[in-house]
């Protein structure tokens, strides 16, 4: 399984989890790396995900949010970092 390093700003990860309700991911390793994200107090966060765990963001999230361009960006990266995992 192929894994990557999302790197998001502070602001593009709480916008994520204003739209990601992340207890339905309670007891996987995806809750425990974004619930550890959302307590950084870094500009930047980086958080290292398996193509599972970005497919599992996507599938609870949907594409895309056109009025929300920081939750875009974010969705934006998490799909790059899916398509870099099929080259």
């Amino acid at each position: 399984m192929q894994r990557g390093m999302l790197i998001i700003s502070r602001e593009e990860l709480e916008q994520l989890l204003t739209v990601l309700d992340i207890s339905i991911f309670t007891g996987t390793q995806l809750f425990e790396k974004l619930n550890s994200a959302s307590g950084s107090t870094e500009s930047e966060v980086r958080i290292l995900l398996s193509e599972d765990e970005l497919e599992s963001i996507i599938d609870e999230i949907g594409m895309p949010f056109s009025d929300n361009q920081i939750l875009n960006s974010a969705l934006e990266k998490i799909n790059t970092l899916m398509i870099s995992f099929r080259d």
